[in-house]
């Protein structure tokens, strides 16, 4: 199993992001009540379409990125090509202050005295353990407005849920962060007409290697 990153210079005419749920859904005939339980931790899900008719060098480019996935062997570090940095404010250097239990929702982040005032808001991204290829690895969308304190403190609140917990000085990554996916079909084709070429997309979904 191999890391594959996106190229530089791909050509993407839409990115379909999204969210597959493993929910267990419980009902009463006679009463028509329901209860919902988390069966299993959430993934990301990710679809790369290319536009058509590319040129020789940018068809190219496609098919090294589908070849070097071999099937379902590789994965891919993907990434919201629409937002590769936060709407907030704040930069730097993001760490995890003090350590976040697995399951936790809200993450105690430090970035630092020169980013006291910044911003990171509701949407942004956030990864951690970007160098793991285990659960570790994850993409957390930040789901409230926070403003870092006079030291550059501030508590994030994210989904999904922490899988592993963090420790203190653990890094936090805002430019391009990424969580591994995985294709979801086991085969792929694209057509060739008049000198160009056509089809290229993928499927993809999160998935980890074991820890």
């Amino acid at each position: 199993m191999a890391v594959i990153t996106l190229p530089s210079g791909l050509l993407v005419k839409e990115q379909l992001p999204g969210q597959k749920r493993f929910d267990l859904l419980f009902g009463s005939a006679e009463s028509g009540a329901q209860q919902a339980r988390l069966l299993g931790p959430p993934r990301w899900m990710f679809s790369m379409v290319a536009p058509d008719a590319l040129e020789t060098a940018a068809a190219a480019l496609w098919r090294k990125l589908i070849l070097s996935l071999e099937g379902r062997v590789n994965l891919l570090a993907v990434y919201d090509l629409l937002n590769i940095e936060p709407r907030g404010t704040a930069r730097g250097t993001w760490t995890c202050n003090g350590g976040a239990a697995a399951g936790a929702t809200s993450i105690p982040i430090a970035a630092g005295v020169g980013q006291a005032g910044t911003t990171v808001l509701s949407g942004d991204w956030v990864g951690v353990g970007q160098g793991s290829t285990g659960p570790a690895r994850q993409l957390l969308h930040v789901q409230a407005d926070v403003t870092l304190n006079g030291s550059g403190q501030g508590q994030l609140t994210v989904t999904p849920p922490l899988r592993v917990a963090l420790t203190n000085g653990a890094a936090m990554v805002w430019d391009k962060p990424t969580c591994l996916c995985r294709q979801t079909a086991d085969e792929t084709r694209w057509s060739s007409r008049r000198g160009r070429q056509s089809g290229f997309s993928l499927d993809l979904v999160e998935s980890w290697e074991g820890s």
